[in-house]
């Protein structure tokens, strides 16, 4: 039997340190779509191939599984916020940004578990695909619970559409609606439903303000060398977040109290100083 030529070796031990290296959870992708913004206790990515850090990129075509009392947060790259709870399976099929358009498209499948969605104000063409129906997305904020053929619903702002064996329906701000067998049922939210978002909220936290996406998109504010010391952020309501390099929150500018605030409240002083903070004056 001829022995292999050294060439063809090193060509394959190339072709597998690829593979590897491609693999690796930190690995950077060109086709990554959110970036890992918080995560408690158990959270795999890949069908339960490896566990989920936190600043790790997320590709399309990514499933995350969480386990009991556990979750994740993830932000896009038009700063739409999506977050998991626990016993939860989430499929990210594909999401495209376009920041000359301020536009979001993509889809999502959700087989299990409940999950929170707030949106930019990025103009946005996404779907949530269930076992028990189809939710559309226009730029909105809105809570779900799947349980197999079960699906609960509830929109905290905007409006979405759910197809689910017929014509589609539109839900609005403030309304819940439940989804079993293509029949929609309107009404209050069931216990289980609200345990599921309460597990949500204390195991992630309180879900974020929409952040706004204007012409020019948020601030980046840069050093003397031209790295990156984090972004500002205007929102709706007039308040400017500073956000350091992974988007997580650092400070905030109050117009209504003209005053800085750091994440935990704390005032820092008067006016706005969130430049002065990413520089490490304050």
């Amino acid at each position: 039997m001829p022995r292999p030529q050294p060439s063809r070796m090193r060509a394959a031990a190339a072709c597998m340190a690829l593979v590897l290296c491609l693999s690796l959870p930190g690995a950077a992708r060109a086709n990554d779509v959110a970036t890992t913004q918080k995560v408690v206790k158990d959270v795999f990515g890949g069908g339960n191939m490896y566990r989920v850090a936190e600043r790790r990129t997320l590709p399309f075509r990514e499933t995350i599984n969480t386990g009991k009392d556990s979750g994740a947060t993830f932000r896009f790259l038009d700063e739409t916020v999506l977050s998991v709870g626990e016993n939860a399976e989430l499929k990210i099929d594909e999401f495209v940004y376009d920041p000359g358009g301020k536009s979001l498209k993509g889809s999502a499948s959700l087989a299990r578990g409940a999950m929170r969605f707030v949106g930019s104000t990025a103009q946005k063409d996404v779907t949530i695909r269930t076992f028990a129906g189809t939710i559309g997305i226009r730029g909105t904020a809105f809570t779900l619970r799947v349980d197999g053929q079960v699906l609960e619903l509830e929109v905290q702002s905007g409006q979405v559409s759910l197809s689910a064996g017929g014509a589609p329906i539109v839900i609005r701000e403030g309304e819940f609606v439940s989804s079993r067998g293509g029949s929609v049922q309107r009404g209050p939210a069931t216990p289980a439903f609200r345990a599921a978002i309460a597990q949500i909220v204390r195991t992630l936290g309180a879900a974020p303000a929409r952040a706004a996406v204007s012409g020019a998109g948020p601030r980046d504010i840069r050093d003397s060398q031209g790295r990156s010391l984090g972004i500002l952020v205007s929102q709706p309501n007039g308040r400017i977040d500073a956000q350091d390099t992974q988007r997580r929150l650092v400070a905030y500018y109050d117009p209504a109290r003209n005053a800085t605030f750091r994440a935990d409240g704390q005032r820092i002083g008067d006016g706005d100083m969130l430049e002065q903070v990413l520089r490490g004056g304050r």
